[in-house]
């Protein structure tokens, strides 16, 4: 009898555990990620389409956020707290992209408390 193995489930566990250390996110991160990933296929996909073409599929959504939503919002939070108005290359975007999937995962997770998160302003000064 011949066994047969799919190594793809493998190989984008390494890659996201190859971005985690480039960026400095730790095991429970990744762990984290993962089974977020596992549990939910929509989110395993649009990763491994991610690994694979170096761009968001975006065919996920979740209470109307799609990845893309996320990831702007994650871009515009780094923005405000490096007052620099604009994306410059010092931001880490493989730091971005994996922080955008765990933001889909918290999402799914708690939807009502990160759609708070999400609509609780741009994190400036009220008077």
């Amino acid at each position: 009898m011949d066994i047969i193995i799919n190594t793809t489930k493998l190989g984008i566990y390494g890659k996201l555990s190859e971005m985690a250390e480039m960026t400095g996110k730790d095991g429970a991160f990744v762990d984290g990620l993962w089974e977020s990933m596992l549990a939910c296929e929509e989110l395993y996909n649009e990763f491994a389409y991610y690994v694979q073409t170096g761009n968001i599929q975006n065919a996920m959504r979740v209470e109307g956020y799609s990845l893309i939503d996320l990831y702007v919002h994650r871009i515009d939070r780094y923005n405000i707290a490096n007052d620099t108005g604009k994306n410059t290359e010092a931001c880490n975007k493989a730091a971005m992209i994996l922080e955008t999937f765990k933001a889909m995962a918290d999402l799914m997770t708690d939807p009502e408390g990160y759609i708070k998160l999400l609509n609780d302003g741009r994190g400036l000064d009220k008077m």
